[in-house]
């Protein structure tokens, strides 16, 4: 095994061009995932073919540090990897994102933990969950002894780690913190049934009784808490504040699916006439292009709030000053518009092509299925979001600390 023998400190996230490279590469599986995208849904997780090809053009490695071979990308490279991903196949780029997230947050682990996780230079696929304690980690002598269950641990079934929110109980003390531990320690139940996003293979992780090191458990201050952000020693992939990532490029796969989704029923408006009307084709109705319209302008609102928020998120990275709660809070209330505004265009090109984006077979309704699931996620959903920000605005005690 090799680990990195130099310390790479990297004070920007990736040029723009080498986020560009990487997207190309994305398209150029294109075909592979989308071919995939069927048997994802049916099976409940995405192929191992698509799995492969991911690994294979370096989608696993965008959170990774430079010091062990990876992009040390910020939110900006994996929303739009992403986005590119989730054109083809929605849960591939679930799990994408979900497992750069995962490192993500395992970077801000001690290097001595990083070193173990990353020996070697092949891909490493992670897992996590971290909306609220699910287990409990208790110190005995030497380090921290394991157990609870995590549900919706999304990309569980590919995962060669993972990570758990916890509380943990030291000398009588109790806190909350973060473990991380290997495949070999942890099982899977089978758990996600769900109508969408049915490929991420949500699963439910279990943790048994099992003896972790120190460093595999650290507090939430540390993981959470805005001293990497402030550090000018820190490298950029440890500075990058991890929730608020988490929340932007976990929209990015149902924004995806969300063009895909406009481009099909673009292609399919030149076959298909409105029912119980003279107008054929479909965009010989002005209503039916002025649908269009809309839906279109609803995924680029959608686009450009993310973008904002990326750019913003990579801009405080590569600064010594971390991003204020109300500037964080107007970000979330961003992400979770942009969830809203998506669902919205997909009801509304569901509307457009007709009935037939219900039929099981339907390529359209399996992405509305995909989107509708997707931006309902914890971190994305509108409704709390809205109040976050809403919150930051008036300047009172916000609802969430998890920002």
């Amino acid at each position: 095994m090799s680990v990195a023998t130099t310390t790479i400190i990297s004070s920007k996230a990736p040029a723009r061009e080498v986020t560009d490279e990487l997207v190309a590469r994305v398209h150029s599986i294109g075909e592979i995932l989308a071919r995939n995208a069927i048997a994802a849904d049916t099976d409940r997780l995405v192929p191992k073919e698509s799995v492969e090809a991911l690994k294979g053009i370096g989608a696993f490695n965008i959170s990774r540090l430079q010091r062990y071979g990876g992009y040390e990308g910020g939110a900006r490279m994996l929303m739009e990897v992403s986005r590119a991903i989730g054109y083809y196949c929605p849960a591939s780029a679930w799990i994408t994102v979900i497992s750069n997230g995962s490192v993500m947050l395992a970077n801000r682990f001690d290097y001595d933990v990083l070193d173990t996780i990353f020996a070697d230079k092949e891909p490493v696929l992670m897992a996590s969950m971290f909306s609220s304690p699910q287990g409990k980690a208790t110190k005995v002598e030497g380090g921290w002894q394991i157990s609870g269950k995590w549900p919706f641990s999304s990309n569980i079934m590919n995962s060669q780690w993972s990570i758990g929110i916890l509380k943990t109980e030291e000398n009588g003390k109790e806190g909350i913190g973060f473990a991380i531990l290997p495949r070999e320690q942890y099982t899977i139940d089978d758990t996600w049934y769900t109508i969408g996003m049915r490929g991420t293979a949500s699963n439910t992780m279990v943790i048994t009784d099992q003896f972790v090191q120190d460093l595999q458990v650290i507090p939430t201050e540390r993981m959470m808490g805005p001293g990497f952000e402030a550090s000018d020693e820190e490298t950029f992939g440890r500075k990058i504040t991890p929730h608020l990532t988490m929340s932007n490029t976990i929209a990015t796969p149902a924004l995806g699916a969300s063009e895909r989704a406009m481009d099909f029923v673009i292609e399919m408006s030149h076959k298909r006439g409105v029912t119980n009307t003279n107008y054929f084709p479909q965009h010989s109705s002005g209503a039916f292009v002025s649908g269009l319209g809309k839906a279109s302008q609803q995924i680029e609102s959608s686009y450009l709030l993310l973008s904002k928020a990326a750019d913003a998120i990579d801009s405080f990275a590569e600064g010594t000053e971390p991003m204020e709660k109300s500037v964080r809070a107007r970000h979330r209330g961003s992400i979770g518009h942009s969830g809203t505004v998506l669902a919205e265009a997909m009801n509304d090109l569901c509307w457009l092509h007709g009935t037939a984006a219900f039929s099981e077979s339907s390529l359209l309704g399996r992405l509305w299925r995909d989107v509708n699931t997707g931006v309902r996620h914890a971190s994305i959903t509108a409704p709390l979001n809205y109040e976050l920000h809403g919150d930051g605005l008036v300047d009172i005690e916000m609802i969430s600390t998890k920002l």
